[in-house]
């Protein structure tokens, strides 16, 4: 979403950022990537799932670290990064794997430390968002994107024994350009005609789903549906007790 970037500056400055922090951000946003680089001295580390991800942040952030990892798996020493960021990533991560990629972070960051997650909301506030729940359900329906809830991502957060967890609803009411529009119904029947030629299952309404879509969007266009923001501290101190 390069047409959305002062929605990535406005989710670093709501978390804050100071020049000497050691900053990580998950996921293969080179733009967000980019973004935090901006705000610090220190040298931003990326972490993402493979090398095309990689080589795409190191083009626009040639001074980042790259780690190619799995999410829920991270070789990163314990206690090392200020603030970690999370830019809509676990969009696209299973349940399970968010649950134990959770966990790492809590690990790797520092005692006091934030971290900070922004993902979408499900309930759209005009007809254009709803153009987005949509296109995002599609999505989901081809197994591209998981719609995790806001009730699960605030327990997952409870399990892994955040603390100070806030949450943000940031409406910044961002329109999908007509382009980015015509590029996303035409992605959507490449992916049914690859898996109908790899003989991949595809449930049963989803032609008339893209349609639907793409009928809404003619009608009312698309706008990106509002976001939250979790943020989270990371106490690592022993829970009830006052050391003086």
């Amino acid at each position: 979403m390069p047409y959305a970037l002062f929605d990535r500056d406005d989710f670093i400055t709501r978390t804050g950022l100071g020049p000497d922090m050691n900053v990580l951000t998950i996921g293969q946003d080179h733009v967000m990537a980019l973004q935090i680089t901006r705000c610090v001295e220190t040298t931003v580390t990326a972490i993402v799932a493979n090398t095309k991800e990689a080589r795409s942040i190191r083009a626009f952030t040639p001074d980042s670290n790259q780690i190619i990892t799995q999410y829920a798996h991270q070789p990163i020493i314990s206690d090392i990064f200020d603030v970690v960021f999370v830019y809509h990533t676990i969009n696209s991560i299973k349940a399970e794997t968010v649950l134990k990629m959770f966990g790492e972070i809590r690990r790797i960051l520092k005692d006091n430390s934030r971290f900070a997650v922004l993902h979408w909301s499900l309930e759209p506030k005009n007809k254009a968002q709803s153009s987005h729940l949509m296109l995002l359900k599609i999505l989901e329906q081809v197994g591209i994107v998981q719609l995790h809830t806001f009730n699960m991502i605030l327990e997952w957060l409870k399990e892994i024994e955040f603390e100070n967890i806030t949450m943000e609803l940031v409406n910044s009411q961002i329109a999908v350009p007509e382009n980015w529009v015509q590029l996303h119904i035409k992605r959507l029947y490449e992916i049914i005609a690859e898996r109908l030629r790899n003989n991949i299952y595809l449930p049963a309404d989803i032609e008339k789903n893209i349609e639907l879509y793409e009928a809404h969007v003619t009608d009312y266009g698309e706008e990106l549906l509002p976001s939250i923001q979790f943020t989270a501290r990371n106490s690592k101190g022993l829970s009830g007790i006052d050391i003086i």
